[in-house]
C-alpha cells in the first residue's frame, strides 16, 4: 500500500483531533454540548481505525463522512428533541464501530457476554444459542416444536437453525412429525430449508402423543417457561437421552476439531515464508479458541445424534452389505436415499430430543400488554406494512419434502371405512382384502417433492387478496420395506405447482373488512334468493345456490388451484392395487344393498317375486365379477398410462376451501373503538 503524505497523516491524526477537542472544551463553553452528544468521540474512534488501516465505510473518503455527520449534528442541535435522538443513536454507534474496528473490544465483549450469559456462545461475529426451550403448541391442536441450536451471524445478517423437530397431534388417532437438519434465514434475501422429512402416524402403536388427553393445559398458564408438562413428559418417554457432556466415545466418537480445515472448508492454505506468515497472522486468544472448539463440537454433536443422520448412515451401511443383484436402489440416487431415510425414521419418536423446558404459544400471545393489543387493533395497516416487504424479500426454497405413511395404518383405515364386516360374509371381498393387505401392511409409502419454491404476496391495499405460489420441480412416490431396505418407485411426475388465494380480511385485526353476518344482511340474502330463482341454465343455478348457502352458513372461500405436469410414470404394481381397490368398493356396494331373498314370503306370489329378484341379483353379481376384473382393469389402465409417459401438458384441479367466519368476528370493534388506519 502506498504511504500517505506527511501532511495528510498529520491532519488525520486521532491524537491531534483529541488534543484540539480537549483544548476547545477547556477554553470555551460551547463545545461542552457537542462533547456530551458523543459526536467527537465517534469521530475520534473512526480516525483511530483509519490510522490502523481498518475502519468502517472504507469505500467512502473520510472527509465526506465527517462533513455529512457534522451537518447532521448542526441540524439536530437546533432542537432539544432532535438533539436527544442524535445522542441516543450516537453512543450505540460508537460501540458498534469499536466492535467492528478493534479486535480487543470484540474479545472483551465476547468474554463478558460469555460470563454473563452461560447458555450463549460468542464466536467471532456469531452468536450461538443452545438448549433452547421448546415451543409448546396449545391452541387449536397440541404439539411441540424443538430447535436444538441456532446461530446468528452479524457479518451477513443470517440465522441458521440446527436441528428442527416438530410433533403435532392432529386428532386422537393421527399425528404429524416433521424433521429437518438445517434452516437458514437470510434477512431480506430469502429462507432456505434443507431436506425436510414428514411422517404421518396413525393409531396408538405409531403415535408419540397418542395417549395424551385432548386438553394438555394446566393451571400454571402464566409462567414463561414450564417444566414437566404432559407434552414434554410424553415426548421424553422414548427420547434420545444422550448429551454432549455425558457421551462416551463408544456411544458417539466426536471428531477432533481442526480449525484450519473448518475455516477453509477443507482447502488448506499454501505454505509461505516465516516473515510473510507473521505479518499476515491473526492471533486468536485461548478464550476464543476454546469457545470456537466448544461451538464446533456442539454442532457436530447435533449432527451426529440427529435421527436423520443416523438413519442415513444405517441405510448406507445395509445397502453396502447387500449384493448388487439384490440391491433395489443405488447409493448415488439421492431421491431414493431420502425416501428410505424417511421410511426408517417413521418408527422413531416424533420429537427425539425434547428439552427440559418449554414456552407455550398461549403464554406468548397473552404476554403483550393490553395497550399494545389495542394499538395493533386500531392500526391494522401497520401489520400489512410489515408483512408486505417481509413476504416479498423472503421467498422460501426447500431442497425437498419427503412424507411417509405406514401401509399398516392405511390398511386399518380401509378395513374400517370400506371392508368392515363384509369380508367375513363374502369370499370375494375376503380375497380382495387379503390381496390389498398383502401389498400394504408390511410397507411404508413415501411421497417426495423436490426443488420447492414458495412465494407469497401480502398486499398493502386491503382490497387485494393474499396470493401464494408453490412450484415443485419433481414429484415421486415410493413403496418401501423398512425391515429389508427394499425400495421401489411407483409414481413419478414431471413436476407440479399450486396457487392459493386468501382474502385479506382473514388477517388478524381485520374484522372490519368481514362481510356482515347473515342476520344483519337480509338484503343480500334476498338478492341471492332471487338470483337462484332467475338463474339462466343449470350451471348458473348451481353457482347461485352455492353462493346463497355459503352466505347463510357465514362462510368465505380460500381458492386453490393444483396442477401436475406431464409426463407421468406409474408402476404396474400400483395399478394392480388400484384396480383391486376399485373392484372391492363395487362388490361392497352390492353387499350393502338388501336382497329380496331376505324379505318375508307370505304366499306363492311373493315367492315368485323373490325367486325372480334373486335370479337377477345373482346374474348381476356374476356380470360384475366378470366385467369388473381387477387384472383386466389394471392391464387397460396400464396401456393408457404408457401413453402418459411421453405426453406433455398439465392435469389439475381448481376449487374452494370453505372457511367459517364466526371465529374471526372477535367483537373488539365495539370494545376497543374504530380503526384509525384501516
Amino acid at each position: 500500500m502506498n504511504s500517505k503524505p506527511a501532511i495528510e497523516r498529520m491532519l488525520k491524526s486521532p491524537l491531534l483531533f483529541a488534543s484540539l477537542t480537549l483544548l476547545l472544551s477547556a477554553l470555551y463553553c460551547w463545545p461542552h454540548r457537542w462533547v456530551l452528544s458523543g459526536a467527537p468521540l465517534l469521530q475520534f474512534f473512526i480516525l483511530l481505525g483509519d490510522s490502523n488501516e481498518y475502519r468502517v465505510l472504507p469505500s467512502i473518503a473520510l472527509w465526506p463522512v465527517f462533513s455529512t455527520f457534522n451537518l447532521g449534528y448542526s441540524i439536530c442541535s437546533t432542537s432539544w428533541l432532535l438533539y436527544g435522538i442524535f445522542t441516543a443513536l450516537c453512543y450505540p454507534t460508537i460501540l458498534l464501530v469499536c466492535l467492528f474496528q478493534f479486535e480487543i473490544v470484540g474479545n472483551l465483549a465476547r468474554r463478558g457476554l460469555r460470563a454473563l450469559l452461560k447458555q450463549l456462545h460468542f464466536i467471532d461475529d456469531k452468536i450461538a444459542f443452545f438448549n433452547i426451550p421448546a415451543l409448546e403448541i396449545d391452541t387449536d391442536v397440541d404439539g411441540l416444536m424443538v430447535l436444538r441450536g441456532a446461530t446468528f451471524s452479524l457479518s451477513n445478517l443470517s440465522f441458521v437453525v440446527h436441528g428442527v423437530e416438530v410433533g403435532i397431534k392432529l386428532s386422537d388417532d393421527m399425528e404429524l412429525a416433521i424433521q429437518t437438519e438445517e434452516v437458514t434465514v437470510r434477512l431480506f434475501r430469502g429462507i432456505e430449508i434443507g431436506d425436510c422429512y414428514a411422517n404421518l402416524k396413525g393409531g396408538e402403536f405409531e403415535m408419540t402423543f397418542g395417549g395424551l388427553e385432548g386438553n394438555s393445559k394446566d393451571a400454571d398458564g402464566d409462567s414463561v417457561f414450564v417444566e414437566g408438562t404432559p407434552l414434554l413428559k410424553r415426548a421424553s418417554r422414548d427420547a434420545d437421552r444422550r448429551s454432549i457432556d455425558g457421551l462416551s466415545v463408544k456411544d458417539m466418537p466426536l471428531k477432533e476439531v481442526k480449525m484450519a480445515e473448518v475455516m477453509t472448508n477443507g482447502n488448506m492454505p499454501d505454505d509461505v515464508s516465516t516473515k510473510t506468515g507473521l505479518k499476515s497472522m491473526k492471533k486468536m486468544t485461548p478464550d476464543n479458541e476454546a469457545a470456537s472448539g466448544r461451538y464446533l463440537q456442539m454442532l457436530d454433536f447435533i449432527k451426529e445424534t440427529s435421527s436423520i443422520h443416523e438413519a442415513r448412515e444405517h441405510i448406507k451401511a445395509l445397502t453396502e452389505q447387500t449384493i448388487d443383484v439384490e440391491r433395489t436402489f443405488d447409493l448415488s440416487d439421492d431421491n431414493a436415499i431420502r425416501a428410505a431415510v424417511c421410511s426408517h425414521v417413521h418408527s422413531k419418536p416424533s420429537v427425539p430430543h425434547p428439552p427440559q423446558k418449554s414456552v407455550r404459544v398461549s403464554t406468548i400471545k397473552n404476554s403483550s400488554p393490553p395497550y399494545i393489543k389495542r394499538f395493533l387493533h386500531r392500526l391494522p395497516m401497520l401489520l400489512r406494512l410489515l408483512l408486505n416487504p417481509l413476504s416479498y424479500f423472503h421467498p422460501v426454497h426447500v431442497s425437498s419434502i419427503t412424507a411417509t405413511a405406514s401401509g399398516r395404518w392405511i390398511d386399518s383405515i380401509l378395513v374400517q371405512k370400506i371392508f368392515k364386516e363384509y369380508a367375513e360374509q363374502n369370499s370375494e371381498v375376503r380375497h380382495l382384502q387379503q390381496s390389498i393387505s398383502a401389498w400394504l401392511s408390511n410397507a411404508n409409502f413415501a411421497v417426495e417433492l423436490g426443488g420447492i419454491t414458495g412465494i407469497a404476496h401480502v398486499p398493502f391495499i386491503s382490497t387485494y387478496d393474499i396470493i401464494c405460489h408453490l412450484t415443485f420441480n419433481d414429484v415421486m412416490a415410493y413403496r418401501a420395506l423398512p425391515t429389508q431396505v427394499e425400495l421401489k418407485q411407483v409414481v413419478r411426475l414431471g413436476g407440479a405447482d399450486a396457487r392459493f388465494v386468501v382474502p385479506s380480511f382473514l388477517l388478524p385485526h381485520h374484522e372490519h373488512l368481514l362481510p356482515p353476518p347473515p342476520s344483519e344482511n337480509e338484503k343480500k340474502t334476498h338478492e341471492l334468493e332471487r338470483s337462484v330463482e332467475s338463474a339462466d341454465g343449470k350451471p348458473q343455478e348451481i353457482n347461485a345456490q352455492h353462493s346463497l348457502s355459503q352466505t347463510l352458513l357465514d362462510e368465505t372461500n380460500v381458492s386453490i388451484s393444483v396442477h401436475a405436469r406431464l409426463p407421468a410414470c406409474f408402476d404396474q404394481e400400483l395399478l394392480d392395487f388400484t384396480a383391486a381397490l376399485v373392484k372391492a368398493t363395487k362388490v361392497v356396494e352390492m353387499e350393502k344393498e338388501s336382497s329380496v331373498m331376505d324379505e318375508e314370503v307370505t304366499g306363492v306370489k311373493d315367492f315368485g317375486k323373490a325367486l325372480k329378484g334373486g335370479l337377477k341379483e345373482g346374474v348381476k353379481k356374476v356380470v360384475v365379477d366378470g366385467v369388473v376384473n381387477e387384472r383386466w382393469i389394471a392391464k387397460m389402465v396400464g396401456k393408457i398410462t404408457r401413453k402418459l409417459e411421453v405426453a406433455r401438458g398439465e392435469a389439475g384441479y381448481s376449487g374452494d376451501i370453505p372457511v367459517k367466519l364466526g371465529k374471526y368476528r372477535t367483537g373488539l370493534m365495539e370494545s376497543e373503538g374504530e380503526k384509525l388506519l384501516p
